[in-house]
């Protein structure tokens, strides 16, 4: 049985609610008066520390699958990013919540489809970094390119600054009080 992901942030003193605190890198504190493109900066800069996580753990299951005594250090690494991945899941669907359901005049219906598919997504990643190190190191690899194009396609997406800026959010906020 695995653990819920962000059991373990949170007995090292992580906070991942109202004022998260990204484990590994940039903080993002949910206020009632978010900067979108604060919140887009962060949310990137997370993407990019992920990443790189990713690749650390990508790296030592191929040593580790090669015969590499190396299981230690595979294993810290993946609790790296498992810590920074449910840290940063639950900051970025707090405030992409927050921002896009405001006063714009997005939809809340195609918002709330969004982040179930969102959340979706997520659940699958937790699957495939649950179980053994071997089983884990075994997936790492499709682990890697289907969270990697889940970021790419939220940056494409409600990351990029044609939907997530503080200008588009202030439009879209008259919008709504004109119609």
């Amino acid at each position: 049985m695995s653990e819920n992901p962000g059991n373990r942030s949170r007995r090292r003193g992580a906070m991942v609610s109202r004022s998260s605190r990204f484990v590994g890198g940039p903080t993002l504190a949910t206020t009632a008066r978010m900067n979108a493109s604060h919140v887009r900066t962060t949310l990137l800069a997370q993407h990019e520390l992920l990443r790189g996580h990713l690749a650390t753990c990508t790296r030592l299951a191929e040593l580790v699958r090669s015969g590499e005594p190396l299981g230690l250090e595979l294993d810290e690494a993946l609790a790296r990013l498992r810590d920074d991945l449910s840290a940063h899941n639950q900051a970025e669907s707090a405030v992409i919540t927050k921002l896009l359901h405001g006063p714009s005049s997005w939809g809340s219906l195609l918002v709330d489809r969004m982040l179930e598919e969102h959340l979706a997504e997520h659940a699958a990643f937790w699957e495939l970094l649950s179980g053994t190190r071997s089983e884990v190191a075994a997936r790492i690899d499709d682990l890697a390119d289907e969270l990697d194009a889940h970021m790419a396609a939220e940056e494409r997406t409600f990351l990029s600054p044609l939907t997530l800026s503080d200008d588009v959010i202030r439009a879209r906020s008259r919008e709504d009080l004109i119609d």
